[in-house]
């Protein structure tokens, strides 16, 4: 893959730390119950779905939560139980995303919503006093351009508004769903485990 010139990285389970489960018993604890399915990878409700891509707003976001409860959390309770996912950057990722982008062009693309992006842009601006953002060309966040992985429509945006070759990117992410969605396009793949990201550097060289 010597002919590597793009990078576009996912975020949580790449970049960031996430746990799910907190933010899951967070809800419990609100009288949010049943919110995913058995294989406790997909929510149970499109309002999740629809948050991600831009489709409602932050407010409709909580008051469809809210509805869920079989108690009366607030707002401000339900974003705190929404944000307990969102974990650290490890000082070690963002070094090697900077090392990184000394010979190639990084990119992100997260299916996030407007909640938890303030939550970790805010913290990584206090850990590090620069924006997260700076540290690539371009970033894409779903609900931002109203698509989301692992569509193959949105592989075709980035490609397009960025002017990249699809032969010429690679596209990391810890999801496989999110993985065979890039290939479908031609995009060259990685697909991180244990976030063990630092190993792209064997399908570089």
């Amino acid at each position: 893959m010597s002919n590597i010139k793009n990078i576009v990285f996912d975020l949580g389970g790449v970049i960031m730390n996430l746990d799910v489960p907190k933010t899951i018993d967070a809800f419990k604890t609100l009288g949010i119950k049943n919110i995913v399915n058995d294989t406790g990878h997909h929510y149970q409700h499109s309002f999740f779905y629809d948050f991600e891509i831009g489709k409602i707003s932050e407010n409709e976001f909580l008051e469809s939560l809210f509805n869920l409860s079989d108690k009366s959390p607030s707002h401000q309770e339900i974003i705190t139980a929404w944000n307990a996912m969102i974990l650290e950057m490890p000082k070690e990722r963002i070094d090697f995303l900077k090392d990184l982008g000394k010979n190639y062009s990084l990119f992100l693309l997260s299916n996030t919503n407007s909640i938890h992006q303030k939550e970790y842009l805010d913290a990584f601006k206090n850990s590090y006093n620069s924006s997260f953002n700076y540290l690539f060309k371009k970033a894409y966040y779903s609900h931002e351009i109203g698509i989301r992985k692992p569509d193959e429509a949105v592989f075709n945006f980035i490609l397009e508004d960025s002017n990249l070759m699809a032969s010429e990117t690679l596209f990391v992410d810890d999801a496989i769903s999110n993985i065979e969605g890039a290939q479908k396009v031609g995009i060259k793949t990685y697909h991180v485990q244990n976030y063990d990201t630092v190993n792209i550097l064997k399908v570089l060289y």
